[in-house]
């Protein structure tokens, strides 16, 4: 089967980067993988065996995208593959589904979060862009590949029932695969924890990590941090740590100078989330060593882990939930908004809290309760183990069976 992909795959052109590494894998399940990437730095193609690499450059936005769909269209003319497969439901998956339409070629989309979220929509007018475009793109693909049962359901209440009447009921699967982002869980069930963490936070009484962009529109972390004003009136000696990068960065930053928390709260800027986006030149370029507050950038997320009490999210919307899975594989107890896998793999009261998106009340009462109950604690967290191990699909193997499996049914 020959595939071509169509969007924008950050450090794609790095051989050295986890984003090539996992191309190369997909690679092997084809006769041909071509990616029309969209880039804004100068690019050369690339051929790898069956694997080819396709840069469309501009710094203009607006031209990237056309010259992608020019591209796109060339190399579907020249190599007819049986699958046009979009990186999004969004502009990138507009984009292929021209391709796809002028070429008479099947179309998947992949929806990697959940943009039929109200939550979503709100965040600002370009999601709400993003969220037009998939009422559109959704009835008009031939397949579609969600991560979470959460995705498909509100596929199901947006009442987009015109695709291939698959929409009809929410238990419809033919045409819609669920397929979550794998995660290799083994290093975070085998790590141990590190001594020079135990012995830098050796006088806090207990400690909470989140992780995760620092995107506030999504993650909310801000809601953390407030948070922790009222928290350290129960518990003095609270710590929390946000682990990531983003544009939000200075944005928490100030609200920790702000509201005083700086021994209370660490922003972790650059930890091992995301670092294969970055270059070692590019991440030493964007990491603000200076600021005292900033935890260093780190690549044993997993051994960090288990030095804490306690795993939050935060997040307004989610496709996933990645983290929470590594958490819980850590053995972490959990407390997390009601998004993503929440409901489907972290049940209430079972194996961690789920609370209403938004809701520091709630938010803040979970906290407090694992807090002054240790052996909640303990429970959630083996049951959170046992719950990661269970997971599915549980090897890399099995996943990319998965994947191709996914791609196969929208061929000819």
């Amino acid at each position: 089967m020959k595939v071509l992909v169509i969007g924008r795959e950050p450090n794609l052109f790095n051989e050295e980067s986890e984003a090539f590494k996992r191309i190369r894998e997909y690679a092997g399940l084809f006769k041909e993988l071509h990616i029309v990437s969209g880039e804004r730095e100068k690019r050369e193609p690339r051929r790898y065996g069956n694997l080819f690499l396709w840069p469309a450059v501009s710094r203009i936005s607006l031209l990237r995208f056309w010259q992608v769909l020019q591209l796109g269209k060339a190399i579907a003319r020249k190599y007819r593959p049986q699958v046009i497969d979009a990186q999004d439901s969004g502009e990138w998956g507009l984009v292929a589904y021209l391709v796809a339409r002028g070429s008479r070629i099947p179309l998947r989309l992949q929806i990697h979060t959940d943009v039929f979220s109200q939550y979503y929509r709100r965040a600002s007018w370009k999601e709400r862009i993003r969220y037009t475009l998939a009422r559109f793109l959704v009835p008009r693909a031939d397949c579609i590949r969600v991560v979470s049962h959460r995705i498909k359901q509100s596929l199901w209440r947006t009442k987009l029932s015109t695709f291939c009447g698959e929409l009809s009921s929410p238990h419809s699967t033919q045409k819609i695969t669920i397929l979550p982002i794998f995660t290799d869980i083994s290093k975070f069930q085998n790590a141990a924890k590190d001594p020079q963490t135990e012995e830098r936070f050796k006088d806090y009484d207990f400690k909470m990590i989140a992780v995760g962009r620092f995107v506030d529109k999504e993650k909310n972390f801000s809601m953390l941090i407030k948070i922790m004003r009222d928290f350290i009136k129960i518990c003095p000696k609270a710590l929390l740590v946000i682990v990531g990068y983003g544009p939000d960065k200075k944005k928490y930053l100030q609200m920790v100078q702000k509201y005083k928390l700086k021994k209370n709260v660490i922003i972790d800027s650059e930890g091992e989330v995301k670092s294969f986006l970055f270059t070692p030149t590019e991440r030493t370029n964007y990491v603000e060593r200076s600021e005292d507050i900033i935890e260093p950038w780190r690549d044993d997320l997993p051994t960090f882990y288990k030095s804490f009490d306690l795993f939050l999210l935060s997040s307004n919307y989610e496709g996933w939930g990645r983290t929470v899975v590594e958490a819980m594989a850590c053995g972490l107890p959990v407390v997390m908004t009601d998004v993503g896998l929440a409901g489907e793999v972290l049940l209430d009261g079972e194996n961690g809290y789920v609370v209403p998106v938004g809701d520091t009340e709630a938010m803040i009462r979970a906290i407090k309760k694992l807090y002054e109950d240790p052996e909640i604690r303990r429970k959630f967290a083996a049951v959170g183990q046992s719950t990661a191990r269970s997971l599915r699909p549980a090897t890399k193997e099995e996943y990319l069976t998965l994947y191709k499996e996914s791609i196969s049914r929208c061929s000819f």
